[in-house]
């Protein structure tokens, strides 16, 4: 046997190389024989641990055959090496224990020879427990069934303790040397198969002593592991197996801040069929809220301060995994944005670590850089624990004092000495409390002074009585400003706030009032922001977002400023809240990739599990997208054409993921609709066409959809290709009655789109979805004037490729072709004159900006006939649907002079963005009969000459 020392050996290890050098030779010389990689390493391995060393002399040949399996660690190996069956109690403990030690000694031998990941020895060493737990509750039920039975439900199916895994366990991240940390749990209407008289409660305590004593009793072998169920409602002096009703129970009445946190983690060992009514009724309600919870910061701060004072008064700077900088502060910046973002977004409800820091960056939440250097943290000093505690199989998050010690760690770290670990453990920790404080909001850049207004401002508030210290102030209308604030503090909503919403509120008016003197109107600011914060106080997540992040703040106080309509938004859905952490929204406008990138995160976020989880996610994504918008508009940063198209493409991006999701579900249940015949049969294509102000990229606040629907299926004998096979024509009917719904249920915070369909073929007496074939008959031989109008304002909006391109050349064929030119301009002028009768909204002394004569519908109509009349010898005037892009083609061929177009454009821009403002004020389109005087006597005039009189 060879036993030269490694050829890297430090001079400190020495002495250490000399010791491990004495022991080995109690091996046979040919141990290592068949194990040829073991003895290459074998050497440093031993010198790193004396776990390892001990355990390869006590049971060598079990140690070096598990080394020499390269296959990943499974729990059918686990569970075949682990059956206990009829042993005894003694037997059953020492082979628990003696495969534990077998299983720690090769994951750690892997993991110093270079053989395996820390995610991979995570992961095995979690496994190792699970199997372990598994097989002792196993025994321990078979040697508690003689006297209390066989438990089962109403059904007579088995039931089992539940045992639930937290911490580092429940996240498959599992220490070297840790504890397991687990609850026990059992169901509801269990009996006990010919033991009547037993009763859960007594039954389940048992059954937990007895596992606890399998694993962790200490014997001549050692622990398996030790058990700690203090996480268990009401801890040590709680029972030490409770029902999930009574878990519910305690979760709803008790359940503090440090539980969900540690909840968070929870995961199922036994019991797995109760695993919905454990997460999906009781931890995940728990844990996550349905809303941006903010409110995690301050228990974070609070938490973070507990510990530091257990830090310091125990002394553990150099604890690696509670120290500052230390593992659990990378914990914390993890869960925490899980529980904000959680409850919103089910894809960060993730177990482990890493895989949710890994979600976390492609949501965006942290920057790319903050979430690499977190990883490369954790890894690092998951590794540095795992390895001081695989020194002599010990729990223990200190680093070593002794030199010795270091030198040996850092060897094992493969460093040159302590030096240079050290240096690299400080690197790492900086990481981590630089991104701990900034997401704790610590560092909140704002100075002395200012921290005392607040001060003095929350004793105010307490007092009810801001009005003494605004007067000092010097802020405008301060009286007015008192008197809102104090009515909101004296109101009866206040005193049906729990504290900590009156903490939360008062701690929002205390960093308001200091920040309202920089404001014009501050009276204004506070009259749009009282009704929010009523709207939002008994959801005091919300009041937290703002009192901990003074950015977010700041930016209500402009949009409050610029925007009484958005704050009403805002206080109507409390969640756009979250778009004032963003401060790009209040910088750039939105862009059409931007946009799509934002559905795509907030889907991917949401998780597509149910059709109510989608619908929410495209009504998110459409309220975040619409507030940005017109954030946009007010700030002045989108004009009004840039406001139309991005309002136009949140509805196309909204269209085609209602569309995909809903065919998705057709094609599931039907097949594929199918068009031809033999080796040509391929896919039909379904098309959805925009007509109006949609098709005409004019979409504006609150506008309905215009809606037709095209498939290219022809033979009446074409179908589908699924199981429930049906004719083409029923698919592509519910497919569009499936569309219709998605997109005008009314869910929880509002329908997406009124969608209106008349203006397909045949109107309200005509199918709902034609076929490409008969649509474009129809418009060539049956369509009125009117229809060709509103052909002029469509574009193919969402749906297959080929169906809209199909689509586009029909629509390009008819209008330059098709059009009835003969009698154009009366037909025009007397729709144009039936609409102003019946659907002007205005009264004496008003205008109507849309109907009334010199608005908006004679530009649109006088513009309609410029074009019709003359697409069949310039064809590329009917190239775009929307009527600037219309007016340019016309000055381009020649038709009517620029000066004349210029001044049609401007109008129409000016009554339309008119038209925006009443909107974005939730008004009608109607104005005082004096506005736009001189502009409406133009469009008159120019209506009498192109019309006549």
């Amino acid at each position: 046997m060879n036993l030269t020392p490694p050829p890297d050996l430090p001079p400190p290890l020495e002495d250490r190389w000399h010791r491990v050098q004495e022991r080995l030779r109690a091996l046979p010389d040919d141990t290592f024989g068949p194990y040829p990689r073991a003895a290459e390493t074998v050497a440093r391995v031993a010198v790193c641990s004396d776990f390892v060393l001990s355990t390869l002399l006590r049971q060598p040949g079990a140690l070096l055959g598990r080394l020499a399996d390269d296959q990943p660690l499974s729990a059918e190996q686990l569970h075949s090496r682990l059956r206990l069956g009829q042993c005894s109690e003694a037997e059953a403990l020492a082979t628990l224990r003696r495969c534990r030690h077998v299983e720690m000694a090769r994951i750690a031998w892997r993991d110093l020879a270079g053989w395996s990941s820390i995610e991979t020895n995570l992961a095995d060493l979690s496994l190792l427990a699970d199997c372990m737990i598994e097989s002792a509750l196993e025994y321990a039920a078979g040697e508690l069934a003689p006297r209390f039975g066989r438990p089962v439900d109403a059904n007579g199916e088995a039931e089992s303790l539940l045992i639930l895994a937290m911490g580092k366990l429940g996240g498959n991240e599992l220490n070297f040397s840790s504890d397991v940390d687990l609850v026990l749990l059992y169901a509801d209407s269990i009996v006990f198969k010919g033991h009547s008289h037993t009763r859960s409660d007594e039954y389940f305590r048992r059954l937990g002593q007895v596992l606890i004593k399998l694993l962790d009793q200490v014997t001549a072998d050692g622990v398996a592991f030790r058990v700690d169920t203090r996480l268990r409602p009401f801890g040590s002096s709680g029972p030490l197996a409770v029902s999930l009703p009574a878990l519910e129970n305690y979760l709803i009445r008790h359940g503090r801040d440090w539980e969900r946190y540690a909840y968070q983690k929870a995961r199922l060992i036994t019991g797995r069929r109760h695993a919905s009514e454990l997460f999906d009724e009781i931890l995940i309600p728990f844990v996550y809220r349905r809303y941006v919870d903010y409110g995690v910061f301050r228990a974070l701060r609070e938490m973070k301060t507990s510990i530091a004072q257990e830090v310091a008064r125990r002394n553990l700077a150099d604890n690696v995994k509670l120290g500052s900088g230390g593992i659990r502060e990378i914990e914390f910046i993890v869960q925490a944005f899980q529980l904000v973002r959680g409850g919103q977004s089910p894809g960060l409800r993730k177990r482990s670590l890493l895989a949710a820091l890994e979600r976390l960056g492609a949501a965006g939440l942290l920057e790319s850089g903050a979430v690499a250097g977190l990883g490369r943290a954790y890894r690092f000093l998951r590794t540095i624990e795992n390895r001081i505690q695989a020194m002599e199989d010990r729990q223990t998050h200190n680093l070593p004092t002794e030199p010795g010690a270091r030198s040996g760690l850092a060897y094992a770290m493969a460093m040159s000495g302590w030096e240079e670990l050290a240096a690299e453990i400080g690197r790492q920790r900086g990481v981590v409390e630089t991104q701990f404080a900034r997401l704790a909001f610590e560092e909140r850049g704002e100075n002395r002074r200012e921290q005392l207004n607040e001060e003095q401002w929350a004793a105010a508030w307490e007092r009810a009585d801001l009005g003494s210290v605004l007067a000092d102030t010097g802020i405008e209308q301060a009286d007015a400003v008192a008197e809102e604030l104090n009515a909101l503090r004296t109101g009866n909503l206040y005193r049906r706030m729990d504290e900590p919403s009156r903490q939360r509120l008062a701690d929002v008016v205390a960093r308001l009032m200091p920040r309202l003197s920089r404001y014009r109107n501050p009276s204004w600011i506070v009259s749009r922001l009282v009704p929010l914060l009523r709207a939002v106080a008994r959801r005091s997540a919300y009041l937290a977002l703002l009192s901990e992040n003074p950015p977010a703040l700041r930016r209500l106080l402009t949009v409050a400023q610029c925007s009484e309509f958005l704050v009403s938004q805002v206080a109507e859905h409390p969640g756009l809240l979250d778009e004032l952490l963003d401060e790009r929204a209040f910088n750039e406008p939105p862009s059409r990739p931007e946009l799509e990138r934002e559905l795509e995160r907030i889907v991917r976020l949401r998780g597509a599990e149910d059709l109510e989880t989608r619908l929410e996610a495209m009504r998110a994504f459409q309220l975040g997208a619409v507030f940005r918008i017109a954030l946009a508009d007010r700030l002045q940063n989108l004009s009004l054409m840039r406001v139309s198209d991005r309002l136009t493409d949140t509805a196309e991006l909204i269209l085609q993921y209602a569309l995909d999701v809903a065919c998705s579900e057709q094609v599931e249940r039907y097949g594929k609709p199918l068009a031809g015949q033999g080796d040509a049969r391929r896919e039909a294509g379904f098309a959805v066409v925009g007509y109006g102000k949609l098709g005409g990229l004019e979409l504006g606040y609150g506008s309905d959809l215009d809606l037709i629907f095209l498939h290219e299926s022809l033979g009446e004998a074409e179908r589908t290709a699924g199981p429930e096979s049906v004719d083409n024509r029923v698919f592509f009917a519910r497919l569009a009655q499936r569309l219709i719904n998605f997109l005008s249920i009314q869910t929880r915070s509002g329908r997406l789109y009124e969608v209106d369909t008349r203006l397909r073929p045949n109107g309200r007496a005509g199918v709902l979805v034609s076929s490409m074939k008969a649509f474009t008959t129809y418009q060539t031989n049956k369509a009125w004037v009117w229809e060709h109008q509103a052909l002029l304002r469509s574009r193919a909006v969402a749906g297959a490729a080929g169906a809209r391109e199909e689509f586009e050349r029909v629509r390009r064929l008819v209008l330059t072709r098709h059009v009835n030119r003969s009698d154009l301009n009366n037909e025009i002028a007397g729709m144009r004159a039936r609409m102003r009768s019946e659907l002007s909204r205005s009264g004496p002394g008003g205008f109507d900006l849309k109907q009334d004569a010199g608005g908006i519908a004679d530009i649109e109509f006088i513009i309609d006939y410029w074009v019709l009349s003359r697409s069949a010898e310039f064809p590329d005037l009917v190239e775009f649907p929307d009527n600037v892009r219309q007016l340019e083609a016309l000055v381009r061929n020649g038709l009517i002079s620029a000066e004349r177009a210029d001044r049609v454009r401007t109008i129409y821009l000016a009554l339309r963005a008119s038209v925006h403002e009443l909107a974005l004020i939730e008004s009608d389109r109607t104005v005082p009969a004096g506005a736009f005087s001189e502009e409406r006597a133009w469009v008159r005039d120019l209506w009498n000459e192109v019309f006549g009189a």
